[in-house]
Parts: structure tokens; C-alpha cells; sequence
């Protein structure tokens, strides 16, 4: 960790698993070839049983935050480019979350809480927002985003729902509203 910080690296994990804190599940691999310039990776993995998450960040400003509670948990996050961001929570179990940016200023801020809800997001362009929240079980979240300043907004609350955004272009915008909202 000493060699990351000299440079200019930020690397944080915390896992606190039954097996973690017997000793059984102490081995992390960070690479350095994975961590750049202004990199932030943080990931909490609390009161969990077999949640993966794996990130990769490239360029400049990057962040990425991933907090999971429950059991099994699954996020890929992928960043290549300027200032993104990620910021992700799932609280339940079985939720899956596969997100991918590549370009300049592009944001991403995902929440599942339920059973078995996916998201899979593609953003590549400038200016893109992304934001998702899933409340319920057995949802589905599927956006791609290809062009500049641009946002989808969903918001899934319930059983069984499932919402598909394909966004080409700039100045685009899309908000979903699927079930009830709660106040």
C-alpha cells in the first residue's frame, strides 16, 4: 500500500465476512497496473457472504465506490477517461450490476435494494448522468449511452419489472417510472 501511495494512488477495501475475520479469507490483490493518477477505488463488502466486485479504472480523476450487504452480491465497474464516476449500493441479495464508462464527465449513481436485480449499463461519450434505483426484487435495468450531454434517470419500485434505454446523440433525456412511489 506504501508503493501506492508514493504514487499518488488511493486503493481502499473493506471486507468484513465471517471467514474474513476468522482469518480464513485474507488475501486482496490490488495491481498496481490497475490503479492510475487520481484514481479512487473504494469497496465495502459488510455483513456479506460471497460478494464480488471487481474494478478498473484508467485515466485521470476516476472514482468508484461499491458498498454490499447481503449475500451474494455481484459488480463489475470498467472506467477508461477523464473525470467518471461510479457510485454503487446494493443491499439484498443477488443483486448484479455490470457498468462501463469511457469518455469525459460521465456519472454514474446506482441503488438496488431488493432480490435479484441487474443492471447493465454501457456510457461512452461526454457529459452523460446516469442514475438508478431499484427497490423490489427481480427488476431489470438496461442502458446504453452513446453521445454527449445526455441523462436517464430510472426509478423501478415492485416485482418483476424491467425497462431498456438506448440513448444515440446529445441533449438526450429519458425518465422511468416504473411501480409505486414511495414518500
Amino acid at each position: 500500500m506504501d508503493r501506492l501511495k508514493c504514487l499518488g494512488k488511493v486503493a481502499r477495501l473493506r471486507i468484513n465476512t465471517p471467514l474474513a475475520r476468522t482469518g480464513l479469507l485474507a488475501s486482496v490483490l490490488i495491481s498496481p497496473s490497475m490503479l492510475y493518477a487520481q484514481d479512487l477505488s473504494q469497496l465495502d463488502e459488510l455483513n456479506s457472504y460471497d460478494n464480488h466486485a471487481v474494478i478498473s479504472q484508467y485515466g485521470n480523476s476516476l472514482n468508484a465506490t461499491i458498498s454490499q450487504q447481503g449475500l451474494t452480491n455481484r459488480a463489475v465497474v470498467s472506467q477508461t477517461g477523464f473525470s467518471t464516476q461510479i457510485d454503487v449500493n446494493q443491499v439484498g441479495s443477488r443483486n448484479q450490476l455490470t457498468a462501463f464508462q469511457s469518455g469525459a464527465e460521465i456519472e454514474a449513481a446506482i441503488l438496488q435494494s431488493g432480490f435479484n436485480n441487474v443492471v447493465v449499463s454501457s456510457q461512452q461519450g461526454a457529459y452523460l448522468s446516469l442514475e438508478i434505483e431499484q427497490q423490489g426484487n427481480d427488476n431489470l435495468a438496461s442502458v446504453l449511452q452513446v453521445g454527449n450531454e445526455s441523462s436517464v434517470t430510472i426509478y423501478q419500485n415492485g416485482t418483476g419489472h424491467g425497462v431498456s434505454v438506448i440513448q444515440y446523440g446529445q441533449g438526450q433525456s429519458a425518465q422511468v417510472t416504473q411501480g409505486y412511489i414511495s414518500n
